[in-house]
């Protein structure tokens, strides 16, 4: 069967792979992430790319199709540029990758955004299999999105469509790092809902505390979404709150998405949704309370399933998408 080679560009690591065109991943290898710029990250992949092959070659698993990378950031997918990239990566902007590694390994090189990876990751092996017509959220450190439409792909004029963590959905709400006012990101990922605990908490006097949230802040704790679930399944009524607030909010976004593309399943991922179905289903309650019925009702609500290695196999199926 043929192969390709999968790379994950994320914030501390670069993970890397041989996939199957089945999504069926064969060899993984995964190294810290240069933090001295963009040529040395440049020469880690080309060198992980170097060894994927030559283990190809050893274990009679050629041809390689080519080499699909994933990357945070704006990604001009047509250029394989990486336009804009992010403050976990240093000297992460305006990097022709595509260009400059295709002319070091004389093979076909894709280059696309994390999230759109892992959108065509979970349409091939995960919870969107079958599916034509797929949101994709990715809830963690930030909230990111993958559009894929009557089975592309949904990139925009140079790759920034599909920014969801970025919808308002509360023009009055906090300010986001984006410029504008109640994005999703603020309310659904990680460090939004545990800005939401610290806040609440300014509200509420020591006695109304449960004991496990009463005990972390004894003890100093840094407030994490991860705490604020813990206390949540504790019974802490601040954490209820916060929860409650979470699945509201995500609720009026996803069906806002709903409304705009039309798709057949939402696919919830990212750190936060390993949570799993508990969360999952508060969540997709909420949303078939909202929104127009003709369109809400027949959209399956889903936790990704692709697994951890989605961000290296959807990278190494872009080899056989369509563009």
């Amino acid at each position: 069967m043929v192969c390709s080679i999968g790379i994950d560009i994320g914030g501390t690591k670069i993970a890397a792979g041989i996939v199957q065109s089945s999504g069926v991943m064969l060899r993984k290898e995964v190294v810290p992430i240069p933090t001295s710029g963009q040529q040395s990250i440049i020469q880690q992949v080309y060198d992980l790319i170097q060894n994927l092959r030559e283990n190809a070659k050893r274990d009679s698993l050629e041809p390689v199709a080519g080499v699909g990378i994933g990357t945070a950031g704006q990604v001009d997918y047509g250029k394989g540029v990486v336009r804009s990239g992010t403050v976990n990566i240093p000297d992460w902007n305006n990097v022709p990758l595509r260009s400059v590694l295709s002319e070091k390994i004389h093979l076909p090189v894709w280059v696309d955004n994390d999230v759109n990876v892992v959108a065509i990751a979970e349409k091939f092996i995960g919870s969107a299999r079958g599916h034509r017509d797929v949101v994709c959220l990715a809830l963690g450190t930030g909230v990111g999105g993958g559009v894929v439409a009557d089975n592309r792909v949904l990139r925009g004029a140079f790759g920034a469509a599909a920014e969801l963590g970025h919808i308002s959905i509360d023009r009055h709400g906090p300010n986001c790092n984006c410029g504008s006012r109640g994005c999703l990101e603020m309310y659904a990922s990680g460090p939004g809902i545990a800005r939401m605990m610290v806040e609440k908490l300014r509200c509420h006097p020591e006695q109304e505390l449960g004991p496990v949230l009463f005990e972390a802040l004894q003890r100093d704790e840094r407030m994490t979404s991860r705490l604020v679930f813990k206390c949540y399944h504790s019974g802490d009524s601040v954490a209820r709150e916060v929860v409650h607030e979470l699945c509201d909010a995500l609720a009026i976004g996803i069906v806002s998405l709903i409304h705009t593309f039309n798709p057949t399943i939402v696919v919830l991922g990212g750190g936060v949704m390993e949570q799993g179905e508990w969360l999952k289903n508060l969540v997709e309650e909420r949303v078939r309370q909202l929104g127009m019925r003709s369109l809400v009702e027949a959209v399956e609500i889903a936790v990704a399933a692709a697994g951890p290695d989605a961000g290296v196999i959807g990278a190494a199926l872009q080899c056989f998408m369509e563009a």
